[in-house]
């Protein structure tokens, strides 16, 4: 099975699966953010920066339901999309912040799964955050001013014709500055680490983090461990070309390099192989990137 995004066409799919698979996973992004916002976030007082942030500071101030805020803050972004993206993905765009914000009013009434707290404000920035991820992948942003590093195009085009990374910034640091005077100092604590962990999350699951590691052996015995490890493991060498870190190859002599990538459930059993073999063989572990 590919790791790579669905993002990205897969060689086996038709155009129109291809674009259903990725709208549903736009959904079930959307589901997922609302899920974080009104569970954790709005019903403990939390905000999480953003445009989402705003919607939730303007619930505390006005009463009404967050979700109403979404869709009427992000709607010049479904207007932008129209104008100068490709029709499916502006569709995907407005189908993803239609699905959050109509979550965000079905789970609004509900009581929050955990009251207050640090872990109240990571368990929903961490869910707030996964859902955006999830969206950014697969080709839609449900929060315009949680600006991530690693956005596939035209998505990254357009946040750049926007201007976007330095504003979403100034007006994230307003929010929490405003949640401080409107709500108090704690809730604005508990606010910032929200925040914190929605664009983490947001970060590692938009681009694209994998479970998958690259091993590099270094070792006098290289033939024995790539035996053994083919034997045991199924796992074949790889060329020393396709290393993360070329400079490793000048730094040591090749034939006593091997490279794998494995699951990281493979590890430990790697391991174990390895120093059986050789227990002073070096073993260097680094995440496994997928190329944009």
């Amino acid at each position: 099975m590919s790791n790579q995004p669905f993002l990205a066409s897969d060689h086996n799919d038709t155009p129109v699966i291809s674009n259903r698979r990725r709208l549903l996973m736009v959904m079930i992004g959307s589901i997922i953010a609302a899920f974080g916002l009104d569970m954790f976030l709005v019903p403990n007082g939390f905000i999480a920066g953003g445009i989402t942030g705003i919607s939730a500071l303007a619930f505390q101030v006005t009463g009404l339901a967050t979700g109403k805020f979404l869709f009427m803050l992000n709607l010049p972004l479904i207007i932008i999309l129209f104008q100068q993206a490709d029709r499916e993905l502006a569709v995907r765009a407005t189908t993803g912040l239609a699905v959050f914000s109509t979550c965000s009013l079905l789970l609004h009434p509900l009581p929050p799964l955990v009251e207050g707290g640090a872990i109240a404000a990571g368990l929903g920035g961490f869910f707030l955050g996964l859902g955006i991820g999830i969206a950014i992948k697969h080709g839609a942003i449900l929060d315009i001013l949680l600006h991530l590093p690693k956005i596939h195009s035209p998505l990254r085009a357009i946040i750049s014709k926007l201007r976007l990374s330095n504003a979403g910034i100034i007006i994230n640091l307003f929010v929490l500055s405003l949640a401080g005077m409107l709500l108090g100092l704690e809730q604005a604590m508990y606010s910032a680490i929200a925040c914190l962990m929605a664009l983490e999350a947001a970060r590692l699951t938009a681009s694209g983090y994998s479970l998958k590691r690259e091993i590099v052996i270094h070792s006098f015995h290289t033939r024995e461990i790539q035996n053994s490890l083919e034997q045991m493991l199924g796992r074949k060498s790889l060329s020393l070309h396709i290393l993360n870190d070329p400079a490793t190859l000048a730094k040591q002599q090749p034939d006593q390099l091997l490279i794998y990538h494995i699951h990281v459930m493979e590890m430990i059993r790697l391991k174990s192989i390895v120093r059986n073999i050789d227990p002073s063989a070096s073993i260097f572990v680094s995440p496994l990137r997928q190329k944009s």
